[in-house]
């Protein structure tokens, strides 16, 4: 798999980090194990970062159909944080699966720019639950 998902500010906020070549099956994976962290948080809300900043090849879009056909947004789902989107048909997508989700949606070269405009729309989110050192995590190496 070439994504991880981790809870940077527990039950409050999401990290999900992808890297390489995007496959449709992967991302279908993702947001299925996404949605299984929503189910299993006492939260109310919960706000996603996704950073991108290491794809090397975006979701063609042939396959973006494939990806999320059967996507459902889970009620606990708020804003998404799109982060590094180097590729303008990522960020084309990145909008298009926001819009059919039914999900604010902000785009950011940075993580601490996502979290610093995450700051402003959201005062209720414990930043001292919050583990910095998951945004800093490098991509693990393919063997």
């Amino acid at each position: 798999m070439n994504f991880s998902i981790e809870g940077y500010v527990e039950d409050q906020v999401l990290f999900v980090k992808h890297w390489g070549a995007t496959q449709a099956d992967e991302v279908k994976i993702q947001m299925e194990t996404m949605n299984h962290q929503l189910d299993l948080s006492p939260a109310q809300s919960i706000h996603v970062i996704i950073d991108l900043s290491d794809v090397t090849k975006a979701l063609s879009v042939k396959d973006f159909p494939k990806a999320f056909a059967h996507y459902k947004t889970h009620p606990k789902y708020r804003w998404t944080m799109m982060v590094g989107q180097k590729d303008p048909l990522v960020r084309f997508a990145s909008t298009v699966a926001t819009n059919l989700f039914r999900a604010p949606l902000r785009t950011f070269p940075t993580n601490a720019q996502a979290v610093a405009f995450l700051k402003t729309i959201d005062p209720a989110i414990d930043w001292s639950k919050a583990n910095p050192s998951v945004l800093e995590r490098p991509i693990p190496e393919v063997v």
